[in-house]
């Protein structure tokens, strides 16, 4: 006589009509106290079992069975919407929808996260790559993707993140560099000539990122005290549908909703200047304040003081209306300036897209900002203090960054000062 399932174990039996073999587990209770009860059916015997084993060690091991059913394309946009955007900034959540909606979803869209396999993350990860595109891209993907399955398993749809079975692509080499100090010179010289030139010798000789100078705002500087605090970073922030299922706008882009709103975390301080132009806390989620070198305090009063111009928003740096200077017109304007200070040629100065195959790349502003560390560095300059300039995020990146005296700061940002004193000097 068989043994007798105890309580949770299950039952198996035949649908001779049918001719399959179903098994059935107790699974807790309905709201209304009736017995929940999860089935599995197979044309034989054995494979039912396997079936319901399996189904018994999820309920034991995640307290519910996996949720097969759910695509990597329902998945992905529901974790996007209730995940990270409540909990993400502006920038980083438009960086992880351009890896799902670009990378992920045209490879992976109908398949079921229950049933992803590692050759799948692989298959997207290589789809990067075989783009053209920087293994640092493709390892920014899969981590998209590694954070997505992890949500997914502590959701009950999968039983184990399998992105964690693949190894990441290598970053290769950075395709980031920093201007060589002769480059560097001709550049500042070359940015006395223009009125907002002193914008450009921010970006060298602070390091300031690309949005934090076009959403620097003028109380920013405290020329009292010979002191700038970076507060704001510019930024746009995408906006979302603001009517509901049951009056819906009718139009595809949120953009066109009449109730459209910003898509952005309750927690994030921001202010909206123009659109989707807004400018937010900057990446480290906090303020920081270096001392101003006189060279370059007395060309920003200069700048201030000739700037007649409206300025609705209080920006140091604007379109001639007030408006925002974009991140665009920021890349444009750097390109004209390093042609007409010799540094690239002509294709070089026009946008990616337009230049002829072959054209080397063109140095980005984010080379200013790595000019600035890197003169620091070999000036000797302590990774704590070129972390309290720069504003690095990462223990790693200043190799232990804390924070260090104004006092120290300022020493070094004068030996800066000091490197390029031939441009410095009128």
């Amino acid at each position: 006589m068989p043994k007798k399932r105890g309580h949770g174990d299950g039952g198996l039996y035949q649908l001779k009509g049918r001719k399959l073999w179903r098994g059935v587990i107790d699974d807790g209770f309905h709201p209304d106290g009736r017995r929940r009860q999860r089935y599995v059916t197979d044309r034989t015997q054995a494979g039912a079992r396997a079936k319901l084993e399996a189904l018994r060690k999820e309920i034991d091991t995640l307290g519910a069975p996996l949720d097969k059913a759910v695509t990597v394309e329902a998945w992905s946009e529901h974790w996007l919407r209730t995940v990270c955007e409540p909990a993400m900034k502006p920038a980083a959540l438009a960086g992880y929808e351009s890896a799902v909606r670009k990378w992920i979803l045209p490879i992976l869209r109908k398949k079921r996260v229950s049933a992803l396999k590692p050759s799948d993350i692989r298959a997207v990860t290589q789809s990067v790559t075989a783009a053209g595109r920087q293994p640092s891209s493709a390892q920014k993907v899969h981590a998209v993707m590694s954070s997505m399955l992890e949500s997914a398993r502590m959701d009950g749809l999968c039983a184990k993140n399998v992105a964690h079975d693949v190894t990441p692509p290598g970053t290769g080499e950075s395709t980031r560099g920093a201007l060589g100090t002769e480059v560097a010179l001709r550049v500042l010289q070359t940015a006395l000539r223009r009125p907002d030139g002193v914008r450009w010798w921010f970006a060298i000789l602070t390091g300031m990122r690309q949005g934090e100078r076009l959403g620097a705002t003028i109380d920013s500087a405290d020329l009292a005290r010979h002191e700038f605090t970076v507060q704001w970073s510019l930024t746009e922030i995408r906006f979302s549908h603001g009517c509901t299922e049951a009056e819906p706008c009718g139009k595809k882009r949120a953009g066109g909703c009449p109730r459209r709103k910003l898509k952005v975390s309750p927690s994030l301080t921001y202010r909206q200047l123009d659109g989707r132009l807004c400018i937010v806390r900057p990446k480290s989620g906090r303020s920081r304040t270096f001392p101003l070198i006189p060279a370059l305090e007395e060309e920003l009063k200069a700048y201030l003081a000739q700037d007649t111009r409206p300025n609705p928003h209080g920006l140091i740096w604007h379109n001639d209306d007030g408006s925002p200077i974009t991140a665009e017109q920021d890349q444009e304007e750097w390109r004209s300036l390093l042609l007409e200070a010799g540094v690239i040629d002509a294709e070089q100065a026009k946008p990616p897209r337009e230049r002829l195959a072959g054209t080397p790349d063109t140095p980005t502003t984010h080379f200013a900002r790595h000019t600035t560390a890197t003169v620091l560095m070999e000036l000797g300059v302590d990774a704590k203090v070129i972390g309290e300039i720069v504003g690095h995020m990462s223990t790693r990146t200043t190799q232990g960054y804390q924070h260090v005296s104004s006092a120290e700061a300022r020493r070094a940002l004068e030996a800066l000062g000091d490197h390029f004193a031939g441009a410095l000097a009128r």
